[in-house]
Order: C-alpha cells, then sequence, then structure tokens
C-alpha cells in the first residue's frame, strides 16, 4: 500500500514536469518555421521593395507592403502553430507564431513573435524565455 502511495505521489509531480518539457520541445516548431519565414523574406526582399504582408503560394511584388505576398504556409511543419505576417514596409516586418491545440497549455508562451528591421536585422524575438 505504501508502494502504491510513494508511486502515486511520484507521478503526481512527474507527468505535468514531462508535459512542460514536451511544449519546450515542440517551441522548436515554431522556431524553424520562424527561421524558414524570416530566409523567404530576404529573398523576397532582394526582388521587391517591399517585405510581405501576406502568406500565400507564390511571391508577388506589389505597390505596398500590404500588397505583396511572400511564399509561405500559415500553419507549422508539424501543426502546433499558426503564422501571420504583420508591419510590412520596406525595411521592417513581424512574425508571429500563435499556438495551437494542445501547445496553446504552454503558459505565457502562446504568441511568439520575431520582428525584422534595419536596426535589428537579425531579428527582435518575445517573449524572449520563448525562444
Amino acid at each position: 500500500m505504501v508502494v502504491v502511495a510513494i508511486i502515486s505521489i511520484l507521478s503526481m509531480i512527474a507527468y505535468p514536469a514531462y508535459q512542460d518539457s514536451v511544449r519546450k520541445a515542440r517551441r522548436t516548431d515554431a522556431h524553424s518555421g520562424m527561421m524558414s519565414m524570416m530566409l523567404a523574406q530576404q529573398k523576397l526582399r532582394g526582388n521587391c521593395p517591399f517585405y510581405g504582408q501576406a502568406l500565400g503560394s507564390a511571391n508577388t511584388c506589389g505597390a505596398s507592403g500590404s500588397a505583396t505576398t511572400v511564399k509561405g504556409s500559415s500553419a507549422s511543419q508539424e501543426g502546433y502553430y499558426s503564422f501571420a505576417l504583420s508591419n510590412a514596409s520596406g525595411n521592417s516586418y513581424t512574425i508571429t507564431a500563435t499556438a495551437l491545440g494542445p501547445q496553446a497549455q504552454d503558459t505565457g508562451c502562446t504568441s511568439i513573435t520575431l520582428t525584422v528591421n534595419a536596426s535589428d536585422p537579425k531579428g527582435l524575438k518575445a517573449p524572449t524565455g520563448c525562444w
């Protein structure tokens, strides 16, 4: 009986810690997708005066950032995040990854952003604890 009590206490501690570790590991799904999107934006910017404001099946160069599309998917490769672009201009853009499904339980990291601009071309990553 004592053994059963010890096992149940350990499982009450270990299982939530395991779930937390799994959620942290799944963040790489967002990171890799955002880095791929960042590369696609750089390729687009080489041929267009603006970064893409929307995701699509092909790169299109519009008359403004809001009319420019970058090739990319709005869903992460493993499906734990959805992506959106915003604030696109000639020198900056923001990528936001929003957690989906079980990943939405990742408290504090349900929305991860990467903002690229002229003063920080490598990207400003927020929240920092989610990277």
